[in-house]
């Protein structure tokens, strides 16, 4: 017995997911913990670093805020109801506010207000746009008094204008008030010092507000894995406060390093001799069965295959049943070919049968009484009449005939008729020449003549019959339509309701075989159940109406 493939799959499968899920457990309790506390390490002392700089870049600033007071304390009056300074005093602050702008980098801009005689010099960076000189000039202008403070004092205030934030300064000396701003972009954490982690966030809280010191702004969401350390910056009375998201794809160590490629090399090892079984087990038996049937779709019905070669319990299984199959197809095939050989036979007997006894006595019939009136001529006319109609119901080299072909058969039919009944017959046929050659089943239009020469003749009145063709186009059909209507008494009431029964298959009375035969060969053919359609005239007589499709559907 062999072992079942998949079993084999399966073993592999589970000791390749226990080996990677083992793995991924280890190294991300390991690695998350001791990289957290690498983060938390690294990044304080960054945070503090940066809290110092800070604070010494915002000293610097103030160093030439005093210089600007310094030299105003020198230059002018500082008392209150002083007029305002001279020309040549202004053209040297303005002068000095932009020598300092050249030399301080994080400075924006510089500012000197006199509230007392609403006296405003201003002076930013070259580098600003018009919209954000014209910002700021308003802002400290706006805002200068209100948020100054004694001389002395080093703390800074952050402030928002258009949008940006600043750091702002304001300090008082007489009736002068003396500033700078300075953008918080220029302080951007990652900017100055390493920080570990991804998407650092670098939040200040103050009485004021949060601002932030970092490119990605405040983020809008609190992730629980972020990492967050914190520091107070004194010199803008507030806790700065330092968020990033641990990156678990950089660092961990040589360990690390070296425990990934060998439970790779593992993964790939086992992937491989997966693979090994999978082609030896599976992809080989199964090219051996898609051979196997080609050979017996191309006519090699002895082709089986050999179960002891398949590998495994599944496919011994699968060749045997392709073995079997083989098998009853070739004993199908047989059965096939003598049923098709009955069913000739059949058609034959029951061909044969139509024509016998009544057509037969019929015709001797009609030959005897005509021997009686000395007419020899007509007789060999109806013996010639006869035989062509033998030869037409005999005909066995196909299933199929033509419109012309089958009222050629029923105007022979009526000549042979004319004879037994003399003037007892009115045939009108109407058929477009371009539909006289469209095929039909065989005998199908002469059956529908031959219902209303059993039914409807009579000795008392002659019998009138019909014959039309039409071509039509509907929603649901496209084909021709044969009618075939008769003078005689027409369907009963029991057939008519018979026709209708939802049982397709449903015979009429016994009297109307033929019309159960046409009914049949259609729905065999066309696999329609509506080509046949049976009702009365108006003025009496029959009315029988076949419907042939355009296109067959016969398989």
């Amino acid at each position: 017995m062999f072992r079942s493939w998949w079993k084999k799959v399966i073993t592999l499968l589970i000791a390749i997911l226990f080996t990677v899920a083992v793995f991924l457990a280890w190294t991300s309790y390991n690695f998350s913990r001791q990289y957290r506390d690498t983060i938390v390490q690294e990044n304080s002392a960054s945070l503090k670093m940066w809290s110092n700089q800070l604070t010494s870049r915002v000293n610097a600033i103030y160093e030439h805020i005093y210089e600007l007071l310094i030299t105003l304390y020198n230059n002018t009056e500082l008392r209150y109801d002083t007029p305002i300074m001279n020309a040549r005093t202004k053209s040297k602050i303005i002068d000095m506010m932009e020598e300092k702008l050249l030399v301080s980098e994080d400075t924006d801009a510089f500012f000197v207000y006199d509230g007392h005689n609403d006296f405003f010099l201003f002076s930013a960076k070259s580098s600003l746009s018009g919209p954000e000189i014209l910002g700021l000039k308003e802002f400290t202008r706006g805002n200068a008094v209100e948020l100054r403070e004694q001389f002395g004092s080093k703390t800074w205030r952050i402030v928002s204008v258009k949008g940006s934030d600043y750091l702002f300064k304001s300090v008082q000396l007489g009736k002068y008030t003396v500033g700078a701003v300075s953008n918080t972009k220029y302080y951007a954490i990652e900017d100055s010092y390493s920080v570990l982690g991804v998407e650092p966030v670098c939040l200040l809280s103050t009485q004021d507000g949060e601002f932030t010191f970092s490119d990605n702004g405040a983020g809008e969401e609190h992730d629980s894995n972020l990492v967050t350390v914190c520091a107070t910056v004194p010199v803008l009375q507030g806790e700065v406060t330092l968020s990033v998201s641990p990156d678990t794809m950089f660092g961990g160590g040589n360990l690390l390093s070296l425990l990934l490629i060998l439970d790779s090399a593992l993964c790939v090892v086992l992937v491989i001799v997966l693979l090994i079984v999978l082609n030896r087990d599976v992809a080989r038996a199964t090219r051996e069965l898609v051979f196997a049937n080609q050979a017996l779709a191309s006519g090699q019905k002895d082709y089986r295959l050999d179960p002891k070669t398949a590998g495994s319990q599944e496919f011994a299984i699968l060749y045997q049943s392709f073995n079997d199959m083989a098998e009853q197809i070739l004993l199908l095939r047989i059965e096939a070919y003598d049923m098709a050989i009955r069913e000739e036979e059949n058609k034959l007997s029951m061909l044969r049968a139509q024509i016998k006894p009544h057509s037969f006595l019929n015709a001797i019939t009609t030959i005897s009484n005509m021997t009686y009136a000395s007419r020899p001529e007509e007789i060999r006319a109806y013996i010639a009449s006869f035989a062509r109609y033998v030869r037409y119901m005999l005909n066995m080299s196909s299933p199929w005939t033509t419109v012309a072909g089958e009222l050629d058969h029923i105007r022979n039919y009526l000549k042979m008729q004319e004879t037994r009944f003399p003037g007892s017959i009115n045939c009108t046929m109407d058929c477009p020449p371009e539909l006289q050659s469209r095929p039909i089943p065989f005998l199908l239009l002469f059956t529908l003549v031959e219902n209303s020469f059993k039914h409807a003749m009579t000795l008392y009145e002659p019998l009138g019959i019909t014959i039309t063709c039409q071509r039509v186009e509907e929603e649901n059909f496209s084909g021709i339509r044969l009618v075939e209507e008769d003078t005689g008494s027409g369907f009963t009431q029991e057939a008519l309701d018979k026709l209708f029964e939802t049982n397709p298959d449903s015979l009429f009375v016994k009297e109307h075989l033929g019309l159960t035969n046409v009914r049949y060969t259609l729905k065999l053919i066309y696999h329609r159940n509506d080509l046949l359609r049976i009702s009365n005239r108006e003025g009496g007589g029959a009315h029988i109406e076949i419907r042939i499709p355009d296109q067959e559907e016969n398989s």
